[in-house]
């Protein structure tokens, strides 16, 4: 590992130590250097601030749990596949998901969630034809998706994610087979 990710990693492990005993918003970057034995220059050499860092976690640790080539058949077992991550480091994405603003862990799960439920639609159908209907059914879902995995977060990530992520996947898949039967419907009228 380069120096750099060494340095960036040691900055990473002590943001998420102090998050398992007092909430983001109470962390400082001298916190964050006082608990790694650097000095701010070096955590400003590799962040711009705390938020810098905190995103810099959670794309770094995600990155490699939910990027895949098949998304179609498979974009509930990256989502299932993070929730059990989240759960082995509970206190870090239980904090990152209740900091909110630009850049926060939940924004960035609302553009993967609606990335993948594009990619996912695209498998069974051209999008490209009525892509602001679709932008509304990707963009209603990853909200649906994001304040669920909150949600579940909050009640100590108790449940069983892959239970409710088939749920929701259900609910989903039905959503998009009823736009498509819509759709059909709406051309067998035009036709007749």
């Amino acid at each position: 590992m380069p120096d750099a990710n060494v340095t960036k990693m040691t900055l990473a492990n002590s943001l998420k130590k102090l998050m398992a005993e007092k909430d983001f918003s109470k962390i400082n970057v001298a916190d964050i250097v006082r608990g790694c034995g650097l000095a701010r220059q070096s955590f400003y050499y590799h962040f711009k601030d705390k938020y810098d860092l905190m995103n810099w976690i959670y794309y770094t640790e995600t990155a490699r749990i939910i990027t895949t080539d098949d998304v179609f058949a498979s974009w509930t077992d990256g989502l299932r596949d993070l929730c059990c991550y989240m759960q082995q480091n509970k206190t870090f994405y239980r904090n990152a998901l209740n900091t909110s603003g630009q850049n926060s862990f939940p924004e960035y799960l609302h553009g993967y969630i609606r990335s993948i439920s594009i990619s996912a639609i695209e498998g069974a159908v051209d999008i490209e034809a009525e892509y602001d209907k679709w932008e509304f059914i990707t963009s209603f879902f990853a909200t649906a998706f994001v304040a669920f995995i909150v949600r579940w977060a909050n009640s100590d990530m108790k449940e069983d994610p892959s239970e409710f992520l088939e749920k929701m996947r259900n609910v989903f898949d039905g959503s998009i087979q009823n736009e498509l039967e819509n759709r059909r419907q709406k051309e067998k009228s035009y036709t007749s």
